[in-house]
């Protein structure tokens, strides 16, 4: 029992050494209030824009548009990253490859892939950017 209580009561109070420091969220401080934009503000949706119809199995050139969730407002990003995903019943999903190029209209994006199979393909976006956060998975029926 005394060896238990001799590896308990230093790990015990390594614990409460280690723990965070109580702050009182409620004081006032002297300086001005931050400036600085929430997330919520800076939240940007990806979408798909063309092409508008049916997609084709095979070699296809998709334009992907970065869009402001509250305006809905094309915005410019640095970078978007897109993964591509068929998922198959029972066996692991189905990936193409991708390629990205910015186009001349800032916001948007030509995705250059191969669709090999007709079915639905998923395709995660994300926006790599220092203003804007966020993204959102597009569900691509090929025929």
């Amino acid at each position: 029992m005394k060896k238990i209580f001799a590896l308990i009561l230093p790990i015990s109070l390594l614990m409460v050494a280690c723990g965070s420091p109580y702050t009182d969220t409620n004081t006032q401080s002297g300086t001005a209030p931050k400036t600085e934009t929430t997330a919520a503000e800076n939240t940007a949706k990806v979408a798909l824009v063309s092409p508008e119809g049916d997609i084709p199995m095979g070699d296809v050139e998709l334009i992907l548009e970065v869009q402001d969730n509250t305006s809905g407002e094309t915005v410019a990003v640095e970078n978007i990253e897109v993964s591509s995903k068929m998922p198959m019943e029972g066996e692991e999903p189905m990936i193409s490859t991708l390629e990205i190029e910015t186009t001349e209209t800032p916001g948007q994006f030509k995705l250059k892939t191969n669709f090999s199979m007709v079915g639905t393909w998923n395709l995660a976006a994300t926006v790599k950017d220092s203003k804007y956060q966020g993204g959102n998975e597009i569900v691509v029926e090929v025929k």
